[in-house]
């Protein structure tokens, strides 16, 4: 079995996108307009949040709703 065949594929609806990573926990992602956050770096940005964490990241894809599980496992560390 390959890495990718260990996922299920991500699920995006109402403009959110659902997938699971490596412990089975639930990560939901939001593109986010940024021009209220304090010490922005850019325009948009991406809200990762599970129920035990939450991460933004600046520097992302335009077509980040095509990637697949492990690309955006990936994403979710990058700032």
């Amino acid at each position: 079995m390959s890495a990718s065949e260990r996922f299920e594929p991500p699920r995006t609806m109402g403009g959110c996108t659902t997938f699971l990573d490596n412990d089975g926990v639930v990560w939901t992602v939001t593109e986010q307009d940024a021009q209220e956050v304090p010490g922005k770096r850019g325009a948009r940005c991406l809200i990762f949040v599970s129920s035990e964490s939450a991460r933004r990241v600046w520097t992302y894809p335009s077509g980040w709703r095509d990637l697949l599980t492990p690309s955006l496992i990936a994403l979710s560390w990058s700032r």
